[in-house]
């Protein structure tokens, strides 16, 4: 499923945003693949918001979990991996909503 973030980059502030590719997720968090470049620090606060083909939330068939989490791990591509991962705890939900950005 498609995972779309936003953050600001450490120290300068600066306001990022991108996409990846949901790999994990469970109630306490998520792991997810990020396009290549994309860097993570652990400690760093990420809002996500993914797309879930949830039909019985709503008539279009595609919800929006909505989520703000900590990175905990960042995993750059390797021999057996090609894309970055970034692992990610929890703060605040996730959430359900029908439109994005959630609004609530």
């Amino acid at each position: 499923m498609p995972v779309e973030f936003h953050t600001r980059l450490p120290d300068a502030e600066i306001p990022v945003q991108g996409q990846g590719v949901l790999r994990d997720i469970s109630l306490g968090g998520t792991y997810f693949h990020v396009d290549p470049g994309t860097s993570f620090q652990p400690g760093q606060i990420l809002s996500l918001t993914i797309a879930a083909p949830l039909p019985y939330l709503e008539d279009s068939g595609i919800s929006h979990l909505h989520a703000t989490g900590q990175v905990v791990r960042f995993e750059p591509p390797g021999p057996d991996q090609s894309l970055p991962g970034v692992a990610l705890n929890f703060l605040e939900g996730p959430t359900f909503c029908t439109t994005t950005p959630c609004m609530s």
